[in-house]
């Protein structure tokens, strides 16, 4: 961020460069932030939650570095507004980080997982995507626990982040189900059935 000027957009591109040897859980947890502390009036859900699907797939195929498409990276978000979610992230993020030990469950934060957390990390960030209302929160905590158990190499936090992932995909689709229930509901009442 510190490439962009003040009051310049920061893009996603910007966020996603140099991360390195870490750089696909740390973009998880990145860009899952948004939707735990979102910047007001942005759409950040589908399109953190399409730069999350590709890069659980390029994850569960293997990739160690990200190759995600030119147009997506552009996008730019408000720097400030980027800033101060940031800035609201860092106290919880460290008190998890303090939590976390590596070597726990070693096997589960380990190159033979990644197959499973890449399709976790896709039905989570497709969660994310979803126009539910108070529907972000739970896919993005999970996805936050998963990219920090990951950067820690602590099976037993990824093993809490997809347990974490399984209530929050429950939570969406049953907030969906209730929504298209009541539309149902709605349009028998109206008489349009």
């Amino acid at each position: 961020m510190a490439q962009a000027e003040v009051g310049q957009a920061t893009t996603i591109g910007m966020l996603l460069d140099g991360l390195g040897s870490t750089g696909v859980p740390l973009a998880v947890v990145l860009l899952a932030l948004p939707s735990v502390l979102p910047i007001p009036f942005l759409p950040t859900g589908p399109v953190m939650g399409t730069l999350l699907m590709l890069i659980g797939v390029e994850f569960g195929l293997g990739a160690t570095r990200l190759r995600l498409p030119g147009a997506l990276l552009r996008i730019g978000l408000p720097r400030d507004a980027l800033a101060a979610v940031f800035r609201r992230a860092l106290p919880r993020v460290e008190r998890i980080e303090r939590w976390l030990r590596p070597g726990r469950l070693r096997w589960l934060a380990g190159a033979a997982a990644r197959p499973l957390l890449g399709v976790s990390i896709v039905l989570l960030g497709f969660a994310l995507i979803l126009p539910v209302p108070f529907g972000n929160p739970p896919p993005g905590i999970a996805l936050i626990l998963l990219g920090l158990g990951l950067l820690a190499r602590d099976g037993l936090a990824v093993l809490i982040a997809l347990c974490l992932g399984l209530l929050a995909l429950a939570w969406v689709l049953a907030i969906n189900a209730g929504a298209l229930y009541a539309l149902h509901l709605a349009v028998v009442a109206l008489g349009w059935w």
